[in-house]
């Protein structure tokens, strides 16, 4: 477990760690770097246990005063088969009190997936502004209670740097504050050898693969609409492809922080915007999945402001696929909600939500559940994949 927290004392720290059906290990040191930052590494823990943590100040050798408790379960053992329950969500305005995930925070989640727009950066420049603008979210009490939980998952969408921008153009030294930042508040490790990569896969035994795709920084608009069409990188869509045909998993699920589906009507305005704009990979990767017969495979997604059940494509390549876009987490609804309509989509609303996922390995079956800020079931879907 890679467990966070940021600190901006100066008494000295130390992690209490317990599995809540056993002893308390013994306490680690802790060191925040300059900023406060700590993102600790801790090994040998029992696979999918239930732990709990806190950190605390010493007065000497006393243990004077501690954080609020948090939890988290392991990663299930590599071979394990059983059901995972997991949550989602996408666009967490500034400014506003992201009920859905103080609901979120009360289900018993195993972990819980951001899908982008974590929280809203624009206009920051740099990486003071980046962390300021990550402070107004992550010192809410919804997402205190929520991060302290479960465990987390996170790729980044357009806001974690600004709207729509364009990675061909961008300023590096502002690219390079905005990731900084997004990896100061994310618990995600750096990788062994490409310590800049976002992208990467966990397995939870042989239930599930979580595959957390970067749709924002690798693309490029410049080749839209041309055969060598860049959405994602060579390097990350050859990567996807590979370790979806070599899970062992019953369930794929992909990370997706702006929709791969084909969405209809006013939505084909910002079509440039996602996959739909660069044709040739997203034909490619949705071909591909069907070609090989790789099963289990759940898109899900964030972005429009909106939370929906749908198939990928109405007819072709991705149109027995399955896409779930959770959210918004406390932004206004988009206003065509309206306009997705079965039989492409079973479900859509603009309500502020947060997603659940049931997973059932053995009968390969997921059950969506979408949650507002009261706790209140908007709807309940299962599905065969």
């Amino acid at each position: 477990a890679l467990l966070w927290t940021r600190y901006t004392g100066s008494a000295p720290l130390e992690l209490v760690l317990w599995e809540e059906s056993g002893a308390e290990r013994p306490g680690i040191a802790v060191t925040p770097d300059d900023a406060g930052y700590v993102t600790l590494d801790v090994a040998g823990l029992t696979p999918g246990a239930r732990y709990r943590y806190a950190f605390v100040e010493l007065e000497g050798e006393t243990r004077a005063r501690r954080s609020p408790a948090g939890a988290f379960r392991t990663a299930l053992d590599e071979g394990a088969v059983e059901p995972l329950t997991f949550g989602a969500v996408a666009c967490n305005g500034l400014g506003k009190p992201a009920l859905p995930l103080a609901q979120a925070a009360k289900a018993n989640l195993d972990l819980f997936l951001f899908l982008g727009d974590t929280t809203y950066c624009d206009g920051a420049v740099t990486l003071d502004e980046f962390r300021g603008k990550w402070a107004e979210n992550l010192t809410k009490a919804s997402f205190q209670a929520l991060r302290s939980a479960t465990s987390v998952l996170a790729t980044w969408d357009d806001h974690e740097i600004t709207d729509d921008y364009d990675p061909e153009i961008l300023a590096p030294e502002v690219f390079a504050a905005a990731h900084r930042a997004f990896f100061e508040h994310q618990p995600l490790r750096r990788l062994a050898g490409a310590p800049e990569r976002l992208w990467r896969s966990r397995r939870w035994g042989r239930t599930a693969e979580f595959f957390l795709l970067d749709g924002r920084s690798e693309r490029k608009p410049s080749t839209r609409g041309r055969a060598d069409a860049t959405y994602l990188s060579r390097a990350q869509l050859d990567w996807l492809k590979a370790g979806l045909a070599a899970s062992p998993c019953a369930f794929k699920i992909l990370l997706n922080s702006v929709p791969i589906g084909d969405f209809p009507g006013l939505f084909d305005v910002a079509q440039n915007d996602r996959w739909e704009g660069y044709a040739a990979q997203r034909t490619e990767i949705l071909s591909f999945i069907e070609t090989e017969a790789i099963g289990g495979v759940l898109w899900v997604s964030g972005d429009f402001h909106l939370g929906s059940i749908g198939r990928v494509s109405t007819s072709g390549a991705g149109a027995r696929a399955l896409e779930v876009l959770a959210g918004p987490g406390d932004q206004p609804g988009n206003p065509i909600v309206g306009s997705l309509r079965e039989p492409q989509f079973d479900f859509a609303t603009g309500t502020s939500n947060y997603t659940r996922f049931e997973l059932d390995p053995v009968r390969r079956a997921v059950t969506v559940t979408f949650v507002d800020g009261q706790g209140q079931e908007l709807v309940k879907k299962r599905y065969a994949l």
